[in-house]
């Protein structure tokens, strides 16, 4: 509303002033009049405006719809809107003023409560400038939870669910939440749109209602604010007054709740408000031992007035399968955390956790070495989306209604707009078949020991070497293809480079796209013409698809603008220190841009690491930068034996001392030496990256790179202390270690650190928004922990390996799959 009226100086204050929680019409004059007299000031944009929203305010019904007052998590406004609601003597000119004065805040048609009303009163809100009419056409209402659309079980479902979130904004809100939403058969669904509302967190601290949800850094919440607290405080006092418990979609009348542990009643205000999430797909649904023991023992069955049993109620409430992994335990919560922190100088810092930026800007957690943040300006991903990207990112946009899996993708530019958009392929989202077998699409499965997905009906495998009869250990050598253990490295043309050519060609890279020797023992810039009053310096880059050609490996910036500035903290090639781009060129050449500053070290003493992916870098910061972590010390000289022991895996190379006992261990695929981290394994599809580079045309194609693609993840990380490091592995999947930046980390700071990656992996898994909506994630489609047992340094077996029994008559023919 307020936006029309942005350049009319005092009247826009005046206008802010009206439509106020504080502000208050003399004498109960129509808020909407009064806002039209106090506002006008012959500027006719306002005056339509405030129009526009007394057209919706004077057709609310609200004697017909007490159950949108179910859609606030403020106690107070629900209580307020209850009672007004059901008193039915006030004019809905009263109501909203009582609502408002109540905590419920201004009506706009973004917030839960009121866009529930506004549904009712017409049949679409009309934007009222031609900047908001582009915006919405544009991205729709909230293309996030249009990504979300695509897990609904029906077509019904999905049809209301994409009208609800795109432009159109119809008057099926109010059915789409009550049909679809509140239907445990769309319960994928309806978690994917919590998700983008309320995403899981670590950690929660500072309540006091709800305290035995304090002190759990390494658990995920939804909620864990002060605003839930005192909510659940309020729902308990209500509860103990009407005798009811108000649950989406039903009312339960229990017993007296000073006979019925009052405790457990507290820990279900508390659970319901705070939303503790799993760590394995984020659900946050109560165990079904503790709800048939909780209901069977507490609910009034002589006053409930529907048909129901624990069984039935339960089965509404909780998953079918007790895993602890698929539901969140009451018992849990009924008692305080035993975390102690027996350290008090160790600090697990989330600088970004509550939003600290302003609503226009997305926040960014520091990972240099300060433990602060920065706030970049960022776009919304519609009108009413509270789910932000950066300013520069490429985003994935759902465009029909009808057709599943059309998408355009556009640009976050400046001013928070979405432009630059271009359509892509639509994508069919079909099963894929395997000998006879047909298999769903995003599901995966083992063939023998290979990890393979199925994505809109391809097929993507690892490509391991996996032990085979007949093979003796000897004529074994754990390499892809069975490649000999010789380390003789080239470099592809997709910037990888391998430990030897026939490791490359297993890999699928062809004779003529390959160079003996590494890749960063080419200058990049060598024979790079650049415009004039411009430099070059070395970008590599890792390219993830053979129609991505050629693969950026450099930059040109210009002197006489402000790229040049605004490249910083860059290393020459004696490891010298600039500030910028512009200081270094006058005495050195560019080597790599500093990304950590406390952590790593940088000495000229130590002139050389080798990487776990292969790579000589001149110092460990070098590598950190390159989203790499060191190997051991000195140039690179062997490739690394395949096994799933924690042994060191080279011979002539003496392995650093480990960096904590505390800390788990792995070992990326052709490394030697055991690291501290949680390590994840993602499968990728081609197609999907060949599509985005389709859309893109050439221009901007470094965001489909591995760097754009981990920088991307690593942002997700919410802890400073966490960073990431990743390869392009010669089995054709992305190997990815979340490792604490610390030099002696502690259980808690290593804990912490491995929920991390467990939550990039359900991330992935579960294909939550943040991953579908950005061009560059979106390729991913299947994450795997690496799991390891410290005490044998035997990997533990997938559950997921129970699949490989359904293939079982099938393995003869899918090998030849495999070559």
């Amino acid at each position: 509303l307020l936006r029309s009226g942005q350049n009319i100086g005092s009247a826009y204050w005046a206008c802010k002033r009206c439509l106020s929680v504080e502000s208050k019409p003399p004498n109960k004059t129509p808020t909407g009049s009064w806002c039209k007299n106090t506002c006008s000031n012959n500027n006719t944009d306002v005056l339509q405006c405030i129009k526009g929203y007394v057209e919706v305010t004077i057709k609310w019904k609200f004697k017909t719809l007490p159950s949108c007052c179910d859609q606030t998590t403020e106690s107070q406004c629900k209580k307020a809107c209850r009672d007004t609601l059901l008193d039915g003597s006030f004019t809905e000119e009263e109501t909203i003023d009582i609502l408002q004065s109540s905590g419920c805040g201004v009506p706009l048609p973004h917030d839960p409560l009121w866009k529930c009303f506004f549904s009712f009163g017409k049949s679409k809100v009309v934007p009222v400038n031609s900047n908001e009419i582009s915006r919405i056409n544009q991205v729709g209402m909230d293309s996030a939870k249009m990504h979300c659309c695509l897990k609904a079980n029906s077509t019904r479902c999905r049809k209301f669910c994409i009208a609800t979130y795109s432009n159109e904004w119809t008057t099926n809100l109010a059915e789409f939440e009550q049909g679809c939403l509140l239907s445990m058969e769309e319960y994928s669904m309806k978690q994917c749109v919590d998700e983008v509302d309320e995403p899981c967190e670590l950690g929660c601290d500072g309540l006091s209602y709800c305290s035995n949800f304090n002190n759990r850094p390494t658990e995920l919440f939804r909620s864990c604010r002060a605003q839930s607290d005192n909510a659940a405080l309020s729902d308990v006092e209500q509860w103990k007054e009407q005798h009811f418990v108000r649950l989406p979609g039903i009312n339960l009348p229990i017993r007296n709740i000073s006979e019925c542990s009052l405790e457990t009643w507290k820990s279900i205000a508390c659970l319901l408000q705070i939303k503790p999430c799993t760590r394995s797909y984020h659900t946050n649904r109560i165990c079904r031992e503790d709800c048939y023991e909780v209901l069977g023992r507490c609910v009034d069955w002589n006053r409930m007035t529907v048909k129901h049993s624990v069984a039935s109620l339960c089965e509404m409430f909780s998953p079918n399968d007790d895993n602890e992994s698929e539901c969140v335990s009451l018992k849990r919560y009924l008692e305080p955390s035993d975390v102690l922190l027996k350290n008090t100088d160790v600090l697990l810092v989330s600088p970004c956790k509550g939003n600290p930026c302003n609503s226009s800007q997305v926040c960014i957690v520091n990972r240099d070495g300060t433990f602060g943040y920065k706030c970049v300006n960022g776009c919304p991903l519609g009108e009413a989306s509270s789910y932000m990207v950066p300013e520069g990112t490429f985003v994935r946009i759902p465009v029909s209604s009808t057709i599943k899996g059309c998408l355009k993708v556009c640009r976050c530019g400046a001013g928070g707009r979405i432009e630059k958009c271009q359509p892509i392929p639509c994508i069919s989202y079909d099963s894929c078949v395997l000998a006879g077998k047909r298999i769903e699409h995003l599901s995966f499965f083992y063939v023998e020991c290979n990890i393979c997905s199925c994505f809109a009906g391809e097929i993507t495998c690892t490509k391991k070497q996996c032990r085979r009869p007949g093979l003796t250990n000897k004529s074994f050598t754990t390499l892809p293809c069975n490649c000999p253990v010789h380390y003789v490295p080239v470099c592809a043309r997709n910037g990888n480079t391998y430990p030897s050519a026939c490791i490359a060609k297993c890999a699928g890279i062809q004779d003529g796209d390959i160079q003996f020797g590494p890749c960063r023992a080419r200058d990049p810039c060598d024979g790079i013409e650049c415009n004039p009053l411009s430099v070059c310096i070395p970008d590599r880059n890792v390219c993830l698809s053979t129609m991505h050609k050629p693969c950026p490996q450099h930059q040109c910036v210009s002197l006489a603008s402000v790229n040049c500035s605004v490249i910083t903290s860059i290393r020459d090639t004696n490891l010298n220190f600039y500030p910028t781009v512009c200081d270094l060129v006058k005495s050195g050449v560019v080597a790599y841009r500093e990304k950590y500053f406390t952590h790593c070290e940088t000495s000229r003493k130590r002139t050389q690491v080798c990487g776990v992916n292969g790579i000589t870098y001149r110092s460990e910061c070098e590598a950190w930068a390159d989203y790499s972590t060191v190997d051991y010390n000195g140039p690179c000289q062997e490739v690394g034996v395949i096994s799933d022991s924690l042994e060191a895996k080279c011979s002539s190379v003496k392995c650093p001392k480990r960096k904590s006992y505390e800390c788990s261990q792995v070992i990326p695929p052709g490394a030697c030496c055991p690291v501290c981290g949680t390590a994840l394994r993602i499968v990728y599809s081609r197609k999907q990256v060949d599509r985005a580079l389709y859309a893109l045309k050439g221009v901007n194609t470094e965001i489909l790179t591995l760097k754009s693609i981990l920088s991307s993840l690593e942002r997700l990380l919410q802890t400073v202390e966490c960073r990431i490091s990743g390869q392009l592995t010669f089995e054709n999947d992305i190997y990815v270690i979340v490792e604490n930046v610390s030099k002696h980390p502690n259980y808690l700071q290593v804990e912490i650190c491995s929920r991390e990656a467990e939550k990039l992996v359900t991330l992935i898994r579960t294909q939550s928004h943040m991953i579908t909506s950005e061009l560059n994630l979106s390729a991913l489609i299947v994450a795997n922990l690496v799991k390891t047992n410290v005490d044998s340094g035997a990997h533990k077996i997938s559950n997921s390996w129970l699949l490989v029994l359904i293939f079982v008559q099938s393995l003869i023919l899918v090998r030849s799959f495999l070559r």
